[in-house]
């Protein structure tokens, strides 16, 4: 694995040390409990019995069915059907415009979703969840050895398109998807993939990151900015004349943010990249507990 990878893996996993695993699989265990469903141990349809798929490296041994595995040369693991669809699917956006941080924070918006996203994927697979990523599709990973492939993946020089929205990938029903952006492009664009998740049962999470200059726009006098996703460049003369503006602007774009994950019956959570990245991952646990009625 890449030294960067590493890095940050390494500091995804000691944020995340000092939070208990989040156990989505909760859900799944009261779920089990309402059914009825202890200890069945039939396969067939039907999305309450035991199905058999073949082991994968990130599968804990505990998972293998070792009666089925000794009727072929194949060794297979055991879950149940309605079980499967439950997984947490996450994106963290890495167009140019992630790129950028003032000189105060020597840390960019790209790596700082980066480091969320992996942070969270080290709780939920440190409780035995499936985490995937959502421009993959495919099946969503478990186990110890899912951590570096997700490390992998997202700081691989082809690993993501530089698209500022997530592809609209089908994902199991009644899973859940975080989606980790500055999402500054205009609500519309991100209201119609917000809509088409939503449409396939998904539950989802914005978690929005900002460098503290793109609140607070502290420059004085003239300045030239300079878009990095081909917008050109403004040239202004006096900053601190379109600072109140611009703040009200900002504000209203994340009023109309907030509203828009609230139809769909989304969360919407915004970060500085100038805070610890400690206190955006417990709006995110705590989040993700929420939705499940209960903290972990």
């Amino acid at each position: 694995m890449a030294k960067s990878a590493q890095d940050l893996q390494r500091r995804a996993e000691s944020i995340a040390v000092p939070f208990p695993p989040l156990l989505i699989a909760a859900q799944r265990v009261a779920a089990s409990v309402f059914q009825g469903v202890h200890g069945r141990r039939r396969s067939g349809p039907g999305e309450t019995f035991w199905q058999f798929r073949r082991y994968q490296p990130t599968d804990p041994v505990s998972l293998i069915d070792w009666r089925q595995s000794a009727k072929s040369q194949r060794v297979y693991v055991r879950e149940q059907e309605w079980e499967a669809s439950q997984s947490v699917w996450l994106w963290c956006d890495r167009s140019p415009s992630m790129e950028y941080h003032s000189k105060e924070v020597p840390e960019s918006k790209a790596i700082r979703a980066k480091l969320l996203l992996l942070a969270l994927a080290s709780l939920l697979l440190r409780a035995g969840e499936q985490v995937g990523l959502v421009q993959y599709g495919g099946k969503p990973l478990r186990g110890n050895g899912a951590l570096p492939r997700l490390a992998e993946a997202i700081t691989g020089q082809d690993a993501i398109p530089q698209t500022s929205t997530p592809p609209r990938m089908k994902l199991p029903r009644h899973a859940q998807v975080v989606l980790i952006s500055d999402f500054l492009e205009p609500p519309g664009d991100l209201e119609d993939i917000i809509k088409w998740f939503a449409g396939q049962g998904l539950a989802g999470h914005l978690a929005q990151v900002l460098d503290p200059a793109e609140e607070t726009l502290p420059f004085t006098g003239r300045a030239r900015f300079t878009g990095l996703e081909g917008e050109g460049e403004t040239v202004i003369g006096r900053v601190e004349a379109v600072r109140a503006d611009y703040s009200k602007r900002l504000t209203l774009h994340r009023e109309n943010l907030s509203a828009i994950t609230s139809r769909t019956g989304w969360n919407f959570l915004s970060h500085r990249t100038d805070r610890p990245p400690e206190m955006a991952l417990l709006s995110l646990y705590l989040t993700l507990s929420g939705s499940l009625g209960r903290l972990f």
